[in-house]
């Protein structure tokens, strides 16, 4: 599988989302990220699997590098797309942005899990081979020691004839053996260096997932902050409401109770005027 065409569609972080078709759309694209990494993950945890193995070979490692890139390029889009979903306003859109941080950092850690895996396996690598590479210069003969079996050798057959075409072979042969040899030391270095040059690459990356951590760790602490300030605010809104429909009933008994002694005072004035009509009519 080639991961050179992996074509990332989502954009990089470029705007902020406010309206819920937007949202939709961008968190539609972070769940298929997310789908992505996953299965990158287990593509790179069959490969580092091998190492060591008969499978092993520098294409598997070069295939391992390009997926582990391409895949912590696809954290760095998917990390911003996250951040774009900040600005939503509806509680339901934070519970599925949230879901998707906690989505996303289960995959980190899947991705952070293997990447030190890869570390811990080229450390014991690189450290196998310098031991190796140790032991083999300790065996190698001491400078001019071999020129000087060369010697002994022509000067043994010297004597009986024929000795320099034999030193003639014994001297091309041990030219042709050290160049061989130092080769393979440059190719060994060579190799040394370039696993080096992954660990270090891979420190990084592990570095730089730590910082996304943090990122996604600020952002749902302060999102968190936000709605329990949004949610002590309806409480509060609500007590305040309590309270108000509280004194409006109240208000409205004791305005029902001034209506009653009113009706009472009118009646009873009427009564009064009622009787009094009553006397100066009796009277005439």
């Amino acid at each position: 599988m080639s991961y050179a065409s992996f074509d990332n569609n989502a954009t990089s972080g470029s705007s902020n989302i406010t309206n819920e078709a937007d949202f939709q759309k961008t968190a539609q694209i972070v769940v298929a990220s997310i789908q992505k990494i996953l299965q990158n993950v287990s593509s790179m945890q069959r490969m580092v699997n091998q190492f060591g193995t008969a499978q092993d070979s520098p294409e598997l490692k070069q295939q391992l590098h390009q997926i582990r890139s391409y895949t912590q390029q696809l954290i760095n889009d998917t990390t911003n797309q996250l951040n774009d979903l900040v600005n939503c306003k509806e509680r339901h859109l934070k519970i599925q942005r949230d879901r998707l941080v906690d989505e996303f950092s289960s995959a980190l850690n899947a991705f952070q899990a293997v990447q030190r895996k890869t570390v811990d396996l080229e450390k014991n690598a690189v450290r196998q081979a310098r031991q190796a590479s140790g032991a083999a210069m300790a065996l190698n003969k001491p400078p001019g020691s071999h020129h000087s079996s060369m010697g002994s050798n022509y000067n043994n057959t010297s004597n009986s004839g024929g000795g320099g075409s034999m030193f003639e072979d014994n001297f091309i042969t041990g030219s042709r053996g050290q160049t061989q040899q130092q080769l393979q030391e440059e190719i060994d270095l060579q190799a040394l260096e370039d696993q080096e040059r992954t660990i270090r690459e891979l420190e990084e990356n592990i570095v730089s997932v730590n910082e996304i951590y943090k990122k996604l760790g600020a952002l749902v602490y302060e999102q968190s902050h936000q709605v329990d300030s949004i949610e002590a605010s309806v409480e509060q809104t609500s007590v305040f409401v309590s309270e108000g429909v509280q004194q409006l009933k109240q208000a409205s008994h004791y305005q029902n109770k001034a209506r009653k002694k009113k009706l009472i005072l009118a009646l009873i004035a009427a009564a009064i005027l009622a009787f009094i009509i009553l006397i100066i009519i009796l009277k005439h």
